[in-house]
């Protein structure tokens, strides 16, 4: 008889939850605190489990679609005023698996084999699924930064000058600006836990299940392309800098031959 296969789902739904500023989570949810540290809180109830993560997420393990909508629509209006940039469509940033007992450490399309479901074996898959969707939403959006990026060049070269109106130009710098801080913050900072290192086991369900996910990567990818970005950003801002040299100087001529062409017009009117 095959083994039941559990569920699980993990949401991005904002860029960062400050945990110590979450009062009554646990009221809030409807579920009792089993777990917390710096960087992640979980609570249980007698069907399912939540995971809430620092970098914007929250996993789900054997809980029903309907009640994980109903939790995080509860959870963002109770701490909306703690948290900033909460996502609107939470479908387009969501990923799930399924976890299997087994003695297998094989893993099959869509399903990791574990050899015990237990409550860290749980947490470790909750917080790199969690970490391989708020990753989604990233890749999304630095391809959309290098996209627009990749067009400001392309009219730049079109145009050979680099257009007029800078100010959405400016907000885009600092938008991708912003963008590479919040993954620097977020992931590149993101540590294996302190329960796998003394446990052989455990170790190598965390890196398989980095391995299944790509994590490492998806990481070298983002890396990459927020360097061209970052190159493309500041080849138009060398540009912009030059332009503004540029007619800055043309002034300062204008004002120059003012200044010797004022006296010779009064010399020539006083001649006539």
């Amino acid at each position: 008889m095959e083994a039941k296969k559990h569920s699980m789902t993990a949401y991005r739904i904002c860029d960062k939850i400050p945990l110590k500023q979450l009062p009554n989570l646990d009221i809030v949810i409807g579920a009792t605190i089993v777990y917390k540290s710096s960087d992640q809180i979980e609570l249980k109830t007698e069907d399912f489990r939540i995971y809430v993560f620092s970098f914007g997420a929250i996993a789900f393990f054997d809980c029903p679609q309907p009640e994980q909508e109903e939790i995080i629509t509860r959870f963002l209006n109770e701490f909306s005023s703690f948290i900033s940039g909460i996502q609107s469509d939470l479908s387009s940033v969501s990923d799930s698996i399924n976890l299997r007992v087994s003695e297998k450490e094989n893993t099959d399309f869509g399903t990791i084999n574990v050899k015990n479901l237990n409550s860290l074996t749980i947490r470790i898959v909750a917080m790199l699924l969690s970490h391989s969707c708020v990753i989604d939403f990233y890749e999304q959006h630095v391809d959309n930064s290098l996209e627009t990026s990749t067009n400001y060049l392309n009219k730049i070269k079109k145009r050979l000058s680099i257009p007029r109106k800078t100010k959405e130009l400016m907000s885009f710098m600092v938008d991708s600006m912003q963008t590479r801080q919040s993954i620097i913050t977020n992931l590149f900072v993101f540590d294996s836990p302190e329960e796998i290192w003394e446990d052989p086991y455990l170790d190598r369900l965390y890196n398989e299940t980095k391995r299944i996910f790509d994590i490492a990567s998806r990481f070298k990818t983002i890396d990459y392309k927020l360097k061209l970005i970052q190159d493309n950003l500041s080849l138009i801002a060398n540009l912009a800098a030059a332009r503004s040299n540029f007619w800055l100087e043309f002034i300062i001529i204008m004002l120059i031959l003012t200044e010797i062409m004022i006296p010779v017009v009064k010399y020539f009117l006083q001649m006539v």
